[in-house]
Order: structure tokens, then sequence, then C-alpha cells
């Protein structure tokens, strides 16, 4: 009996333990995350940034472009568009923006390759 009772107090033990292990984790990865993120964003234009992170800060750039894409792609089988210049949605055939004024460019609808991702061209 005082065996069971040992051993179900070791299990919540470890329970609490392993709880605390997945909340560190969590945060340790959210915290390289954030670091990774400042990273990029303070280096994502820059044409000198180490030569270890132009790969990743490159793909970044082209999955960010690929996005808006997908949005593009999105927004016009709706009938519809988005303002580069202030984010206003518009009909597809705008050729100015109603709120900014800044005349539309045509909308991106081609994806770039990305080295080393599966293509999205096929999805």
């Amino acid at each position: 009996m005082a065996w069971k009772a040992q051993n179900e107090i070791n299990s919540a033990d470890a329970k609490r333990i392993d709880a605390s292990i997945l909340q560190v984790d969590t945060q340790r990865k959210n915290m390289i995350f954030q670091l990774g993120e400042a990273y990029f964003k303070a280096n994502k234009d820059n044409e000198e940034v180490e030569e270890a992170y132009k790969a990743s800060i490159d793909s970044i750039n082209k999955l960010e472009y690929n996005r808006k894409v997908w949005i593009n792609r999105k927004m016009k089988l709706q009938g519809m568009r988005i303002c580069e210049g202030c984010g206003n949605v518009l009909p597809y055939e705008s050729c100015f923006c109603n709120r900014c004024g800044i005349k539309l460019e045509a909308v991106a609808e081609d994806l770039l390759e990305i080295p080393g991702m599966q293509s999205e061209a096929t999805q």
C-alpha cells in the first residue's frame, strides 16, 4: 500500500516536472523565434548581411512575396484586390485607389521558386 502511494506521488511530481519542462521549452522556442524575427526585420533589405544568413533571409522574403500572391489569387476569386499603398480593399478592375489615390499596378500572380522547399505552384 505504501509503495502505491509513493508511486502516485512520484507520478504527480513527474507530471508537474513535465509541465515545467514543456513551459520552459515553449518559452525558449518563442524567444528564439522573436530573436530570429527581430534579426530578419533588421536585415531583410541588407545586401551585406552575413553569408550564413543570406539564404534564409532570401527564402523568407520569397515566402512573404508568395504569401501576397496567394492572397491576391484569393481576392481575385472574390473580384477584389488590395491597394499596396494603404491596404484598402477595392474591386479587382480598379486602376486607382479611392482612398489614397495611387495608381494600382498589375496584381502579382506568379509564385517564386524557393530552393529546398516543395513547389507551391502545384498546390
